[in-house]
């Protein structure tokens, strides 16, 4: 029997013990590394009704960001469809402490996995997004947003390259992007916020249509989305935290394609029941971006 394995090997019989010893270790502490990059088991679970939840809560916090822009005319450089992901998402969503939350991980993916989703869908002529469109395309926003979400918190966030395919080259900025857009949000707010104590002068009201007769899954995610009372916490927040100058709506409406848009002139923002039914769609296609690869076991610490 080879000695017993000592840290400084001091025996040349001891040595291969303590390579393997070595080994293990190295292994253990790779292992150790690679748990701190794993995401939280509840944040790979898909959930049709969560997904469809999240997305109907981007949908309008991205309009939103279009509704600031024109209600306090605020400055853009770049394309507006992007600066309403970057505000709509940061101000309206991230910057709450939902980290709290138990599905605040799992929210974030599902909004991810969306524009993921519509990239790899194969589209008809009328519904792909071409190079000269004011919107950017479905992989950028993908990865733009997975930026932001991995540059929110990158410390607790580790996992989330690994998870979305962000490659490390633009990983290692997304700190850096996320404080930028904070920077011009921190203006933002500090323009045209509401001050401690300052009356709520304009609101945005919420208003529920009934779904058209022919979109009966509409109903059933209506409902559930009405209990969570997420559309009026937005509407809220946008409201108490901005000085708004004139009252405005919220609309949810049958519109007779997936769709979501705001109205300057009408000061309106319509989300579209069919979204939600596309939602819960896409939703079926989840699983398959949820697998991660299985790490390899230590065959010599066995």
């Amino acid at each position: 029997m080879p000695p017993p394995c000592k840290p400084s090997c001091p025996l040349p019989s001891a040595r291969p013990c303590c390579a393997r010893a070595a080994l293990c270790l190295a292994l253990l502490a790779g292992a150790a590394a690679m748990a701190s990059e794993q995401p939280p088991a509840q944040a790979l679970r898909s959930d049709s009704g969560r997904f469809v939840a999240a997305n109907a809560e981007f949908t309008l916090v991205h309009e939103l960001g279009h509704l600031l822009i024109a209600e306090l005319d605020l400055p853009v450089l770049g394309r507006e469809e992007d600066a309403a992901d970057q505000l709509g998402f940061i101000s309206l969503f991230l910057s709450y402490g939902r980290q709290r939350d138990a599905d605040f991980y799992a929210k974030l993916l599902d909004i991810a996995d969306y524009w993921r989703l519509e990239w790899q869908r194969e589209k008809p002529a009328e519904e792909e997004v071409y190079a000269w469109a004011s919107h950017g395309l479905d992989a950028q926003r993908f990865y733009n947003l997975a930026c932001l979400i991995y540059g929110s918190d990158p410390d607790q966030l580790e996992w989330v390259p690994k998870v979305t395919g962000l490659p490390v080259e633009r990983a290692l900025y997304c700190d850096q992007e996320y404080a930028q857009v904070r920077k011009a949000l921190a203006w933002v707010e500090q323009q045209h916020g509401r001050a401690a104590g300052e009356p709520i002068r304009h609101r945005i009201q919420v208003i529920y249509e009934p779904p058209s007769l022919r979109l009966e899954d509409s109903q059933r995610l209506l409902e559930q989305i009405r209990r969570s009372g997420e559309v009026e916490a937005i509407a809220a927040r946008a409201s108490e935290t901005y000085r708004l100058p004139r009252d405005l709506v919220l609309r949810l409406s049958s519109c007779g394609a997936p769709d979501a848009w705001y109205s300057r002139t009408g000061g309106e923002l319509v989300l579209c029941y069919e979204r939600l039914t596309y939602f819960q769609t896409l939703a079926a296609q989840l699983p398959r971006l949820r697998q991660l690869p299985q790490p390899a076991l230590c065959q010599a610490c066995r």
